[in-house]
Formats: C-alpha cells, structure tokens, sequence
C-alpha cells in the first residue's frame, strides 16, 4: 500500500469519524503506513513528530492485542489523529503551542502506560511514572530528543532499552563474523560533490536528476520536502524519467508523493541543506525514497575497483574507482531508512 500526504491525511480523518470503535488488522495496517508518510513529514518538529509517534505506539498495542481495545485507548488515538490532522492544515507553525500540546497528550499517555502496567501485575511507583515503559506500550521507537521542551516527561523516557534474551557470557569470546561489503567490486558508482564533500553514490540508488535553481531550492529546504509534481515536464511522463522501483508506479499516483529532503550525517556534513547546491537527486534503495541536494554529480559511472571500511556516520567507507581516484562511499540505504519516505508495496 502507498499513500500520499493527503491521503494518509484523510485515512486519519476517516477513522477519527468512524462509528466502528475496533482496531481490526484491516484497519491498523493503512493507518500505519499514513503515520509512516506523516512521521516524514513532521520530522523536523519534535514535539509533532513525538505526538504521532505516541498514537503509532498504541496501534502497535492494539496489533499485540489482538482483542478487544479498551475505549480510553481509542480515545486517546482519536483525539492524537485529530491534533495531527490540525497540525498539518494549519500553515503557521507556532513552536509554543506544539509543545503545550505535547504535554497536554503526554500526561494522557502516561495514563495508559500506567494502566498497561497494572494490566501486568507491575504497577509503576508515581515518582516512576516516565522512568520506563511497558513492553506492549513503547512511548517511541527510538529515543527522541525535544530539545526546545527541557521539562518535557519525554526527556527521562527516552532511556535505553535493556538487551533481551542475551545470555551472559555468550558471545563474548569470539570473533565476531565479518560484515558482507555493501556492494562488491564492480558496481558503478558516480563521483557526487555534497557540500564541499567529494563522495561517491551507487548508480544504482539514482532515481532521478534534476537542475535546481535558486527560488526552488529556497522552497524545499524551507520545508524540507520535494512535491515530485514539480519535477514533470508539461509533456512528459515523470514515472517514464524515474529509475528503480518509482518508475513503475502510475504517473498520477507518483505526482501525489512529497519526499523529503534527506540530510547526510557524520563527520564533514553539515546539519543543513547546501544552500549552495545546484542539483537534486531522487535516491532509492528498495522502497525508501528520499532527494540529495548536491553541487555536482558526474555523468558517467565508474566501475569500484575496492572498498575499505572507515565507518563515519552515512559513510560506508572508503572506494577506489581509478588507480589515482579515492573518494567516501554514501550510505544511501542506511541514510533513507532513517530519513527516507517509505512505500509499501500494495
């Protein structure tokens, strides 16, 4: 299943007035791929995003269930989509008020991480009530940091998960197997300019390449998003331009997509958008999508001669293309599966 901007939107208005209070798998697999296009969208708000994140954690305890829900759970589902629903049609973003919401849903949340607890025999002390979270109830998937919030509960939830099922000992003595290399000698890749970083990119990962002029790229890193709508020629199809997976979605349905402009990390990066950058590039690996802003990008791919590991953030490592040419290896799986837009196949 795909859904765009709107239609996840409208998935999450259609189920706030649904009459039908069960969450049925039927019903809890579309509203997590609308939350997973929405979690891409909020990305850059933290509180936003830690609100959305909070309504997934309770599909992921009705989907454990597999039973009946009780209504304050669906209450609190139905309202978190309403905010969410709010936040993304009003135009004005207004920090103070994201992060007052967040607590207002935060002390209802902690409500039912309680009731989870007790569910299980192991009622949290008050004092404790943010120290941890229930197995069946994570609070988020992976910690978040609400910087602009510092009395925010969610700072203490976001502790590290205790490793489970490890055997104490195992493992310890041993050598650990070698990782398989991302791509073998042989595979093209392309020397790419990110900011004053001189990388290479797998051929194979390139969807799309299109010039960016100045008023355009002021647009998306203001909103940190590429409409693909704007990428169409008047009389040419955009699914016949793209590459990979995209290329065999329907050109109407790809028009809908908005993918978000994807941020390399690691030493050397900056943590912003080249406002400098000349060209974008829509990237794929599987079903994660994203778009690169970059100073240039080499016409003609070039064989891998090698790769050494030097792990750096979404650096891989280091490749040889020519005898007298060494560049860093882009990551672009890892870096789309955390930044990445995800389609799931229907």
């Amino acid at each position: 299943m795909i859904l765009s901007l709107d239609e996840s939107i409208q998935k999450l208005k259609t189920e706030i007035l649904s009459q039908d209070w069960r969450l049925s798998q039927k019903k809890i697999e579309p509203l997590q791929v609308a939350f997973t296009c929405l979690k891409n969208r909020f990305k850059t708000r933290k509180n936003a995003l830690t609100i959305l994140t909070m309504a997934d954690s309770v599909l992921l305890y009705a989907q454990k269930r597999q039973g009946d829900v009780p209504p304050e759970f669906i209450d609190f589902l139905k309202e978190t989509m309403a905010h969410v629903v709010n936040m993304y049609e009003d135009a004005k973003f207004d920090p103070d008020r994201d992060a007052e919401l967040f607590k207002r849903v935060y002390s209802k949340f902690a409500k039912l991480k309680e009731k989870v607890a007790a569910e299980k025999g192991a009622p949290s002390e008050p004092g404790d009530r943010d120290a941890g979270s229930s197995p069946d109830l994570e609070p988020w998937e992976e910690p978040a940091s609400l910087d602009d919030t510092p009395s925010s509960p969610a700072q203490t939830v976001a502790s590290p998960k205790p490793l489970a099922n490890r055997t104490p000992g195992k493992g310890s003595g041993k050598k650990s197997e070698a990782k398989p290399l991302p791509i073998e000698p042989g595979a093209l890749l392309r020397p790419i300019t990110i900011g004053k970083l001189s990388l290479a990119i797998t051929e194979e990962h390139i969807a799309l390449i299109k010039p960016l002029s100045p008023k355009k790229r002021k647009a998306y890193i203001k909103n940190s998003q590429v409409p693909l709508k704007d990428l169409g020629g008047w009389l040419s199809s955009l699914s016949a331009q793209m590459r990979g997976p995209l290329s065999q979605l329907k050109n109407g349905k790809l028009k809908k997509f908005i993918l978000p402009l994807v941020i390399p990390k690691g030493v050397g990066f900056t943590d912003f958008p080249d406002e400098e950058a000349t060209m974008l590039v829509v990237v794929s690996s599987g079903q994660w999508h994203g778009v690169l802003f970059c100073r240039r990008l080499e016409p003609e791919a070039a064989p891998m001669l090698s790769l050494t590991r030097a792990k750096n953030g979404d650096i891989a490592g280091s490749v040889r293309l020519e005898e007298d040419q060494e560049l860093q290896l882009l990551n672009v799986g890892q870096l789309l599966e955390r930044e990445g837009f995800l389609c799931m196949p229907e």
